[in-house]
């Protein structure tokens, strides 16, 4: 069974922010970030983010915009999105949005999981080894007590990912979104911090990668 809530809710710009993996580093994008540079590529890219919940980006100042609100709802404590980053160089971006304690009388302590990766480097395992570390940050670190995640049925290495991460499968939204002239299926998933500490110490990602 699961613990009992923190006594103390932490605060979450508080808390050391920057993550190392055996070959990413995960830090927070800050509203002057140099790197929107090598992040326009694909946030410009009309084909890459299809099967996500944004669009692309139109010109700069969106990509500044989404920069200056990820840094609001960290300050906030709603929230806390990481740039990914291999080889010295952004590839991606993952999330733990939409933090919430208390749900009037109710204790809920809970956030949504949201990621993406520049497609030059899939398939390699990396966006498994940013989200387990991201997993390890929410669960341990900030004590939260559920994760959840989603994504389009169609969205096949999406479900890859967490699946591999041990989420359980809770239900598909038949219908749930409109994009692109068509609605689509929402898969809906969900992990536990007692599943978490089950799963996580038997994850092969938890041991180092080769380059």
């Amino acid at each position: 069974m699961s613990a009992p809530p923190r006594p103390t809710i932490p605060t979450l710009s508080a808390l050391p922010l920057e993550l190392e993996t055996p070959r990413l580093t995960l830090r927070p994008w800050t509203a002057t970030d140099a790197d929107v540079e090598a992040m326009w590529p694909y946030a410009s890219d009309p084909e890459f983010p299809k099967l996500m919940s944004w669009a692309a980006h139109r010109d700069k100042a969106e990509t500044r915009a989404f920069l200056d609100g990820v840094v609001k709802q960290l300050a906030d404590g709603g929230g806390i999105t990481w740039a990914i980053v291999h080889a010295g160089k952004v590839a991606g971006s993952i999330s733990l949005m939409g933090i919430r304690w208390q749900l009037a009388a109710w204790r809920i302590d809970r956030c949504e999981l949201g990621y993406w990766l520049a497609p030059p480097l899939w398939g390699k395992g990396l966006m498994t080894e940013a989200a387990h570390h991201a997993l390890l940050f929410g669960f341990d670190t900030l004590g939260l007590h559920k994760i959840t995640v989603g994504c389009l049925a169609q969205n096949i290495g999406s479900r890859r990912v967490i699946e591999k991460l041990g989420f359980r499968h809770i239900g598909v939204h038949e219908d749930d979104v409109w994009r692109d002239g068509a609605w689509h299926a929402h898969l809906r998933y969900e992990l536990t911090a007692a599943r978490w500490s089950d799963v996580s110490t038997t994850m092969p990602i938890s041991r180092p990668h080769r380059t």
